[in-house]
């Protein structure tokens, strides 16, 4: 009959177990232990089941599994830490990518959307601004004839000038027609001595521009 030998375990394979029956023997929670040494349970845990990919790569794992062990008072051979550090380092698969669809490329990050969508908000209100002031603000006027006040010779004077063409246009409270390009022309009676005309325009719903040009006849 052959006699059954015992396999020795290594330190690399038995590494987790260690560590648990470490901890266990000294009576120690791991949710405890995170506080304590600052790092987190589940790391710790996954140092006690041996899912080295789990960890963090590089110094941090490094770093989680020598703090544990040396709280837990064990010594960890260098070859063993190099070994099982190793298997922190999860290797790319390439094949395991996923290929991104053509209609995800149309996806916005959401901060750009939200950006659009203030700017799109803004360009509207900004809008509405303008064409609630268009409606009530009073329409431009420009008098042509006479540019200034002046003295006159003739007991009458043509008024020129041009305004809106929305605008309706009166000369001393009489209404005068504009052309659809808004020119207006109208002859005005003077009396002698000094003369006010008062030329206004107003839209439906704005306010009224008044221009006053004084005529002195002779």
């Amino acid at each position: 009959m052959t006699a059954f030998l015992p396999k020795k375990l290594s330190n690399v394979e038995s590494l987790g177990a260690i560590l648990r029956e470490a901890r266990l023997a000294k009576g120690w929670d791991l949710s405890a232990i995170a506080k304590k040494i600052n790092v987190r349970a589940d790391y710790l845990s996954a140092l006690e089941e041996d899912r080295w990919q789990t960890l963090p790569a590089g110094l941090y794992g490094k770093s989680y599994l020598k703090e544990y062990a040396a709280l837990l008072g064990l010594k960890i051979r260098p070859e063993a830490l190099s070994y099982h550090l190793s298997q922190s380092a999860t290797p790319i698969n390439p094949f395991s990518k996923k290929i991104v669809k053509k209609n995800k490329f149309l996806i916005f990050p959401r901060v750009v959307r939200n950006i659009l969508i203030s700017l799109a908000l803004l360009i509207c209100f900004l809008y509405l601004i303008f064409y609630v002031k268009k409606i009530v603000w009073a329409p431009s006027l420009d008098i042509t004839n006479p540019a200034t006040n002046i003295p006159w010779s003739s007991d009458t004077i043509t008024i020129t000038g041009r305004t809106e063409k929305e605008a309706e246009v009166k000369i001393n409270g009489e209404t005068v027609l504009n052309t659809s390009n808004g020119y207006f022309s109208q002859e005005v009676s003077l009396k002698k001595g000094l003369n006010d005309i008062i030329i206004t325009a107003q839209k439906k719903y704005s306010r009224e521009r008044t221009v006053t040009r004084q005529i002195l006849a002779q």
